[in-house]
């Protein structure tokens, strides 16, 4: 089941491939070259390798039993945490997006997804291709400012996923914190260059 959501995603994305390059062209001038090597193939890779190793990864592993269950059997088992949001910055909207859903729907969960609303253009392409590819309840995408990330950080999720600035990672560490949520922070720094004459 988990592995027929990622294909349909992973078809999706290449047959709408043009429609993607023209939302992050009029979102930031993103050349098509450069979105399908920092957007689209990454993801179709990240797709892929999650498909051949799923069943792998979803099976029981076989750990020793403490001395107090002597004669038992143990066994660690993966489970899905529950209902994850994904937060994503504007400068990879569809890697830094996807991605993570990849991860989170292999694992089992619901996801709500709020992409940056500095990219309105692919932010409503995702919220459209979300749409046709899966019910509401399984994936949800929500559109808007930063007072739409807020709310939705007041709700109760299972784990929390956020690229962006140490700043706005404090405050999402915190939202978690109040439902014992876990959370996978990427957060960004300045990269200062100095470009002299010679250049």
């Amino acid at each position: 089941e988990r592995v027929a959501k990622l294909r349909r995603l992973r078809d999706a994305l290449l047959a709408k491939r043009e429609e993607l390059h023209k939302a992050l062209h009029d979102d930031f001038r993103k050349n098509p070259g450069e979105a399908d090597l920092t957007e689209i193939f990454p993801v179709i890779s990240e797709i892929n390798h999650t498909i051949k190793h799923l069943s792998d990864w979803m099976r029981p592993v076989s750990v020793p039993a403490p001395l107090a269950l002597f004669g038992t059997r143990s066994e660690l088992r993966l489970e899905p945490r529950g209902l994850v949001l994904i937060l994503s910055p504007w400068n990879y909207p569809i890697n830094l997006l996807i991605n993570p859903l990849v991860a989170a729907m292999a694992a089992g969960n619901c996801c709500m997804l709020k992409p940056s609303s500095k990219v309105p253009h692919t932010s409503a392409f995702v919220k459209r291709l979300m749409a046709e590819l899966f019910e509401e309840n399984e994936v949800a995408v929500f559109e808007g400012s930063a007072a739409v990330s807020d709310a939705l950080l007041e709700l109760p999720f299972d784990h929390i996923f956020f690229t962006g600035s140490p700043r706005i990672g404090k405050t999402v560490m915190a939202a978690a914190a109040k439902n014992l949520a876990t959370v996978t922070l990427e957060l960004g720094g300045k990269s200062p260059i100095i470009i002299d004459e010679t250049a």
